[in-house]
């Protein structure tokens, strides 16, 4: 009867993957507005400037001595556009913290049942007795099934998610959740 459901490899790896990108992401736009888009803006200003004098045939030469591209920059980026490259980063950066936070505080939790009680991820003991309700509307369609308890007067619920948390496991602690709130509503 005793079981216990960890979090899924897929499931770290996923969440990890997910922080990552958004932060590499971020640096990617930050390295856009802070190097990148301005030195192109320095190629911009003498491109035009020698057109402009009508010595274009002058910019190889120029462009071989400062180390930049023969070819000219597409577009000016105006400050605007540089702000927000900063703003994109900021954002990116941000969202991948809050997703990596998440994944640290996720990553070691389970789910477990002894004869007595289920352990929430939380680690909350909840006993049987004390559970008041199981929403599986979404377990067939998803693999969510909400557990409700209410423990000295104060409630709460966890989610099993079998997904989330070892399959074969979350399966076996649902079916003993079920088990014991039929034997509560059978009569004796």
């Amino acid at each position: 009867m005793p079981a216990e459901a960890r979090v899924t490899s897929i499931w770290k790896k996923q969440k990890l993957f997910v922080a990552a990108f958004l932060i590499a992401g971020g640096l990617w736009f930050f390295i856009d507005g802070e190097w990148t888009w301005p030195r192109s803006n320095e190629r911009w200003k003498e491109h035009t400037r020698l057109e402009k004098e009508n010595r274009l045939a002058e910019w190889p030469a120029i462009a071989k001595s400062r180390r930049w591209k023969i070819e000219p920059p597409e577009k000016y980026h105006d400050q605007g556009e540089i702000t927000g490259q900063f703003v994109i980063a900021n954002l990116l950066v941000v969202s991948g913290a809050i997703v990596l936070f998440y994944w640290l505080s996720q990553k070691r939790r389970t789910v477990r049942i002894d004869h007595e009680a289920v352990f929430t991820p939380a680690g909350t003991r909840v006993p049987f007795t004390a559970i008041t309700g199981l929403g599986l509307k979404k377990w067939e369609s998803k693999g969510f099934a909400t557990v409700r308890y209410e423990i000295d007067g104060r409630k709460g619920e966890f989610l099993l998610d079998d997904y989330k948390y070892d399959r074969d496991a979350t399966h076996e602690i649902l079916k003993e959740i079920e088990v014991h709130l039929l034997a509560r509503t059978q009569p004796q």
